[in-house]
């Protein structure tokens, strides 16, 4: 008998485990923008009436400029409510940027969102980009900085442990990465404006190599912080030249998507990629070896023009997922997936084996968040650079 049993174990076993490998999430799909969506490109999502809800940040018309708004998620995910903070900047100009953030940055305990002034991506790109915070609640904008040309990306966080927000930029024209240090809410410094080359599209902010400080990782190449004031050197560093290796530099060429986080439980940031605007079909995260200044890559899966990448734990299972999105509005109109990659339970960590493609009709700039405090991550959706709607798929694992 217990011989049977031994030969039924590993039987068993595969059989849980495939079982495990097509398991898969299941959302319920919420449109709370049906219409007034225009060059979306740049949102943020916070919980800006303190409701328990995560409601929108969002330029209008980001191509051209537009006004800074935001959107208030209803109880049940009803039709969002808008509200608009500024139709202009104090000094009569649009808002335009390739994202934006929020955060509190007064410490007030609600939430304030950056405002970038710019006459917008097509035509203004080599113009100077004013930044302003705005100030929740009453919107009263405060200014931060003038960046000499359009910014792709933001990150608002404390990046050198002194309880203060500062603001990490990628700029596009320009091929800068600048940092600018929260001395107080009225006042802000200049901290690092570092080139480099093929400097274009994608940024995130993680601790990459443990020392207490957040680092800034940027197409591909990742920027070390001094620590302190941050205005010493900033060590830079190319994680891996498959990501931006091109001489062109039109919109195309060196655009990626890039996240942080702790994916092996290690307290340090992993660094994970995607390419935004090419054909290039991997998805990969990468380990810094401290010891040899290296980087291990690590492949997950393939999706191409993947213009979302958002990593968190999807299906409550305490390791980390992966969301990976096209853009569908560039590459293939009938099939432009967003896939969630899951590491398998009980696998190593390094493992990635269960695919689902929650729709093929794209994800542009698309954000994970808990929408309603329920205690998992929900997707919220823009198809593509011109969709014309703005979904949330509430995440029901919980519910399960």
């Amino acid at each position: 008998m217990k011989n049977q049993i031994k030969k039924l174990v590993p039987v068993l076993l595969s059989f849980i485990w495939i079982l495990n490998v097509n398991a898969q999430v299941e959302f319920e799909k919420h449109t709370i923008v049906s219409e007034g969506t225009e060059m979306w490109w740049a949102r943020s999502q916070a919980d800006v009436n303190n409701d328990g809800l995560l409601d929108l940040f969002v330029i209008n018309n980001n191509a051209k400029g537009g006004a800074l708004l935001w959107y208030e998620t209803v109880p049940g995910f009803g039709e969002s409510i808008k509200h608009v903070i500024a139709e202009k900047s104090p000094e009569g100009k649009v808002f335009a940027a390739g994202d934006i953030a929020a955060g509190d940055i007064d410490n007030d305990g609600d939430m304030d969102v950056l405002g970038p002034v710019s006459p917008g991506e097509w035509g203004g790109a080599d113009q100077p980009l004013t930044l302003y915070w705005y100030e929740n609640p009453g919107w009263k904008a405060h200014k931060i900085a003038v960046f000499p040309s359009f910014v792709k990306d933001f990150d608002l966080v404390d990046m050198n442990g002194d309880g203060k927000l500062d603001v990490a930029a990628t700029t596009h024209a320009s091929r800068k990465m600048f940092v600018i240090r929260q001395d107080d809410p009225q006042n802000w410094s200049k901290a690092a404006e570092v080139y480099v080359e093929h400097l274009h599209e994608g940024q995130h902010v993680g601790d990459v190599d443990g020392d207490g400080d957040v680092d800034v990782v940027s197409t591909g190449f990742c920027f070390f912080n001094p620590g302190g004031d941050m205005t010493g050197a900033w060590f830079v560093q190319n994680i891996d030249p498959y990501w931006n290796n091109e001489d062109a530099y039109t919109w195309e060429y060196n655009a990626t998507k890039i996240f942080c986080a702790d994916v092996d439980g290690d307290k340090i940031d992993e660094v994970f990629i995607s390419c935004s605007e090419k054909f290039r079909t991997r998805v990969a995260w990468y380990d810094y070896e401290s010891s040899c200044s290296k980087w291990i890559r690590h492949e997950i899966g393939q999706n191409a023009y993947a213009h979302t990448l958002q990593v968190g734990d999807i299906d409550n299972d305490g390791d980390m997922d992966v969301l990976s999105g096209n853009n569908g509005d560039q590459g293939d109109p009938n099939y432009s997936p967003v896939i969630i990659f899951y590491q398998g339970s009980g696998e190593p960590w390094e493992v990635w084996s269960k695919q689902q493609v929650l729709t093929k009709q794209g994800a542009y700039n698309s954000l994970l968040g808990d929408a309603d405090g329920d205690g998992d991550l929900d997707f919220f959706r823009y198809s593509g650079h011109v969709g014309k709607t703005y979904e949330l798929w509430e995440n029901k694992a919980i519910d399960k």
